[in-house]
């Protein structure tokens, strides 16, 4: 992390995503990639495949450090491998970038770099999706769906998916229209469909937090965010939960359980979190990432094996939430102040989703407006 503390300054924002993926594959971690005789030449090939060139001017082909940058960007478009070493070796790879990436996130969030912390984020998803940023979402909704496909999705006649949370809210006989005329062979269209549904519909609600403010040892319950005190910590209350499906359409065989994410190119088993970030203007306030992993207290209606399973059921399965807190501090002047609250995917494209939190300092009711394209439980009662 030393290299990318010490480069974090000299990122181009205009190419971050290369700039990025370069600075990962710098990672000492690396190391100890194998190059084996003569794959010096199979990388100088592969460079000629893929979209960035892995330095300017002279590049040693014999170096790990070049190698995984070329294995990255091979899976990110999907492309094929040469050999079977290859494919161990981008597994290694793969393995290990999450890790390192998520260690990036806090590097960049204990300097405060709001955008930079995103590209990073940004970049997971691209990678356990194997999808260029660049690329249609909806390509995540079957490893074999083609950009052809895709785009014809995305602009059927009488149909406006303005992202693709649009489609989640579908009904199955929605879906089915959707998907349909595009494709001769049900089984590809059951797949498309069983891949949307793979996709976590996620509702988030905002609400005051705690404050130490008043001279008490204790936390403080706030009823609100205005009337703020300057340069005092406060906290807002983060709550993710699955919105529940309606659906006849089975999970994807590769989903075993509860919180396990859709990453069906990525090879090993990976599980749904989210990134909590809250901003102000281009500055990091704080960061939370929040695991949906595992089971907790709620209520719903899910699809199990295809069957609907009324709430209540003995064998339902459950909604999952879970619950975040964000400190912050706030500003000396007093005033009027829009924050930034953004969720973002570790593990999807195009399902990040971004909030106003009002607060006003020194002046005496939060409001908290969504982005349109949010999906609140509101929306989704109006498609069932």
């Amino acid at each position: 992390m030393q290299i990318f503390a010490t480069r974090l300054d000299s990122i181009d924002h205009a190419n971050m995503f290369c700039d990025l993926l370069h600075l990962l594959s710098e990672a000492a971690e690396w190391a100890e990639l194998p190059v084996r005789h003569n794959e010096d030449l199979l990388n100088r090939e592969l460079e000629r495949q893929v979209p960035f060139a892995i330095a300017r001017g002279r590049v040693d082909y014999l170096s790990p450090h070049a190698k995984t940058n070329l294995l990255l960007q091979k899976h990110l478009v999907r492309g094929e491998l040469p050999c079977s070493d290859y494919v161990t070796d981008t597994r290694t790879v793969l393995d290990s970038s999450i890790r390192i990436l998520q260690a990036m996130v806090d590097v960049a969030a204990y300097k405060g770099r709001l955008e930079c912390s995103l590209g990073i984020m940004e970049l997971m998803q691209a990678i356990k999706q194997a999808t260029m940023p660049t690329d249609s979402p909806l390509l995540q909704l079957d490893p074999d769906m083609s950009a052809r496909d895709a785009q014809l999705v995305s602009t059927q006649k009488g149909r406006k998916l303005r992202c693709l949370g649009d489609l989640l809210v579908l009904s199955d006989s929605q879906l089915k229209s959707v998907f349909g005329p595009l494709h001769a062979d049900p089984s590809t269209v059951e797949r498309w469909c069983e891949g949307t549904r793979a996709l976590p519909l996620l509702d988030v609600s905002v609400t005051p937090g705690f404050t130490m403010d008043g001279g008490s040892s204790k936390p403080q319950k706030l009823t609100s965010l205005n009337g703020l005190e300057p340069l005092t910590q406060y906290s807002i209350t983060i709550t993710l939960s699955h919105a529940p499906y309606k659906t006849l359409f089975k999970a994807p065989r590769m989903i075993k359980e509860v919180g396990q994410a859709y990453t069906p190119r990525f090879g090993k088993v990976q599980y749904e979190g989210w990134w909590a970030v809250l901003a102000q203007d281009t500055e990091l306030l704080a960061v939370k990432r929040i695991s949906m992993q595992g089971k907790s207290e709620s209520t719903g209606v899910w699809a199990n094996n295809g069957e609907v399973r009324a709430e209540g059921s003995k064998n339902a399965k459950k909604t999952e939430s879970r619950t975040a807190k964000l400190m912050f501090i706030t500003p000396e002047t007093q005033g009027a102040y829009v924050l930034k609250l953004l969720v973002m995917s570790d593990a999807y494209l195009g399902l990040d989703q971004e909030y106003d939190v009002n607060i006003t300092v020194g002046e005496n009711q939060m409001t908290l407006s969504a982005d349109a394209s949010v999906i609140s439980k509101e929306k989704l009662a109006e498609y069932q």
